[in-house]
């Protein structure tokens, strides 16, 4: 299906905070420090207005179009308690990777970490007691080329008996759900994969404190602005719905990575509950 036969009934036009200063050739990358923004060299406002379509009823895959949306229904009582209970912590961790495993075909999938929530601006007691809890604002993904083998090989170093080696392929995962009540006031965004162009992409250097973690410095993709790119939302998301998408894959020939975003939807109302999310990150490997 090429990306110009895709069509929604609906959507909304979102501004979209491309990156808008890339670096000459040779230069430095840009950086994006998550805890101080005002240290960021990547620019990204004025942002682009674009059609956000309603993503329901698409049928997507992740080697095509690099994201699909499905339904998971999670066995935590409170998410909010994610990255506060190490039991919960675990309980999420485990859940996802099997739901990964069945719902991917891969041989095995290996958690990235814990569940990382994310709340909208409003929010701002919780936000005061977690690093890099924002939702970005500026399409990206999670890795690089480069910066995802640096990563899959650390995880090869590190986990018990990993053995990249031993597998054909491996792709690394998001899996997103938003555990605040529908309308979402910030949603997420992803870009169809065929959309986008090679030279689209800019290496953004983000410079993240983690708590218990110090300070993480890890290469990611920003994108420059193209009328050509296709973005889908999904609205009214409930608590037993998820966005899985690409942050990279080993076999160039599939969906590599997926630009995603938050935004301001304006058709949401005023005064409802600020978005509340988790994301998983995953390595998935196949045979």
């Amino acid at each position: 299906m090429a990306v110009s036969d895709v069509s929604t009934e609906s959507g909304v036009r979102g501004e979209i905070n491309y990156v808008r200063n890339p670096p000459a050739a040779g230069g430095e990358s840009l950086t994006f420090v998550t805890e101080a923004e005002e240290h960021n060299t990547m620019v990204t406002r004025p942002g682009r207005a674009m059609w956000i379509a309603n993503g329901r009823g698409l049928t997507t895959d992740l080697d095509r179009e690099g994201f699909v949306f499905a339904r998971h229904v999670s066995a935590v009582p409170d998410f909010h308690q994610i990255q506060e209970d190490p039991a919960v912590d675990q309980q999420y961790i485990d859940e996802t990777a099997a739901f990964l495993e069945a719902f991917t075909g891969a041989s095995r999938v290996i958690m990235q970490g814990g569940g990382k929530k994310r709340y909208g601006e409003p929010a701002t007691q919780r936000l005061a007691a977690l690093s890099n809890a924002k939702p970005a604002r500026y399409p990206h993904a999670d890795n690089t080329d480069a910066s995802a083998l640096e990563l899959a090989q650390l995880m090869d170093a590190f986990v018990d008996d990993l053995d990249l080696n031993r597998y054909s392929r491996y792709s690394m995962l998001n899996l997103w759900r938003t555990f605040s009540p529908p309308p979402q006031d910030f949603p997420l965004a992803v870009c169809d994969a065929r959309s986008i162009a090679p030279g689209d992409e800019v290496t953004v250097t983000a410079i993240t404190e983690e708590r218990n973690a110090g300070e993480i410095v890890h290469d990611t993709t920003g994108y420059l602005y193209n009328p050509d790119h296709r973005w889908y939302y999904f609205p009214d998301m409930t608590i037993d719905e998820v966005i899985v998408f690409k942050s990279h894959d080993s076999d160039p020939s599939r969906a590599v990575r997926v630009a995603h975003t938050a935004f301001t939807d304006p058709t949401c109302p005023a005064g409802v509950p600020t978005r509340a999310s988790v994301e998983m990150r995953a390595l998935a490997l196949f045979d």
